[in-house]
């Protein structure tokens, strides 16, 4: 009996709820379709929503702050050697020029133009646009105080260029000129700054003081020309610092790059036979003229001048020009030879050397003949 009981207990148990169990299951099924389009369509709509509401909170947050228009007023930046763009935006934003560094950099990133800045000073305007702070950094005319001082001027020559460029008055330079100490000059130079000023392009900031113009100068000479390096040639040469760089101020004003080794090497010979340099380019210095040929008046008006090297023998007492490097190479480095003598010989300005004054006199009688002079 006990085993009866147990299986019609268990016949109940399992029988019954069955049915009702698959009820519900079908009723699962057929919801599920709609049930889950529902949730599809409502999760699509978050999406939207977040997507489209995002966005526009992204549009307000990444809106580059940037100024409207070409701005006003006046304002000088500088632009240092080795900026980059993003470094001359930051520039323009602590000068008020611009009001985000992106403003300026979303424009010039996509300009291969913003590699060809070059250092020096700008004149640009304050609350100006990105764009139009780009494209004014670019304009030629925005460039201040820029000025190129060629090879184998003299101090007065160079002095008046730079009045000319920068609007510093020629006074105030003349007088920073002789101040030797506050210029930085070496000591060999006993404060002549003739020889000094190097000659390359330079700029100066609107409104700067002469003294600093002339400080610059000075200095771009110590880094151009290796003090070492000019002791060491000197030495080498039996001659002072100061007597290459006269030789190197001579060279450049007496002929061209191709010739000056050979120029150097004529200046040594001379002086070490102790022979007068006559050179015309000492003369027109002690008469501050330029001429190609001095004439025999001309010597004879300069016979009082430490710079008549026709008539006083050695080495002027201080150069007469801002020499070059090329210059100064070819006074440290001569040329190996013997002449003692040139001229200019063709109209292209080589020069014609010789070793005997018969030699030399036949290559002016040729200068003269082909018109050079």
């Amino acid at each position: 009996m006990s085993d009866l009981w147990i299986l019609g207990i268990g016949d109940d148990e399992e029988e019954a709820p069955q049915p009702a169990r698959r009820h519900r299951r079908k009723q699962r099924r057929r919801r599920g379709p709609l049930g889950g389009l529902l949730a599809i369509v409502v999760i699509l709509g978050l999406v939207a929503g977040i997507f489209y509401g995002g966005r526009a909170v992204l549009d307000t947050v990444g809106a580059t702050p940037d100024y409207a228009g070409q701005g006003q007023g006046s304002v000088t930046i500088e632009v240092k050697d080795g900026d980059t763009a993003r470094d001359i935006a930051v520039t323009l934003v602590k000068s008020g020029v611009i009001k985000s560094e992106k403003a300026f950099n979303d424009t010039a990133r996509d300009d291969v133009r913003a590699l060809s800045i070059q250092p020096g000073f700008y004149t640009l305007r304050r609350h100006m646009s990105g764009a139009n702070a780009f494209a004014l950094i670019l304009d030629p005319a925005s460039r201040s105080g820029r000025v190129t001082v060629p090879e184998g001027e003299t101090v007065a020559d160079t002095l008046a260029l730079l009045a000319k460029k920068s609007g510093v008055s020629l006074a105030d330079l003349q007088a920073a000129a002789k101040d030797g100490p506050a210029l930085g000059l070496p000591g060999y130079a006993r404060g002549h700054s003739e020889g000094f000023l190097y000659p390359t392009t330079y700029d100066f900031p609107k409104g700067g003081k002469a003294r600093d113009m002339l400080r610059k100068m000075v200095s771009a000479f110590g880094e151009n020309v290796d003090q070492a390096t000019l002791t060491q040639g000197a030495r080498a040469l039996r001659r002072t610092p100061y007597d290459v760089l006269i030789v190197a101020s001579l060279v450049e004003k007496e002929g061209i790059t191709d010739d000056f080794p050979k120029i150097a090497r004529v200046l040594y010979n001379r002086l070490d036979q102790g022979m007068n340099l006559q050179l015309d380019s000492t003369v027109n210095y002690a008469l501050h003229r330029n001429n190609i040929k001095v004439t025999q008046a001309q010597i004879d008006a300069a016979a009082h001048s430490p710079y008549n090297t026709y008539q006083r023998a050695g080495l002027p007492p201080t150069p007469i020009s801002n020499p070059g490097l090329d210059a100064v190479n070819a006074a440290l480095h001569p040329a190996a030879g013997q002449w003692l003598y040139f001229v200019k010989a063709s109209k292209d300005g080589h020069s014609a050397f010789a070793v005997t004054l018969a030699e030399h006199d036949a290559n002016v009688a040729r200068a003269r003949a082909a018109g050079v002079f």
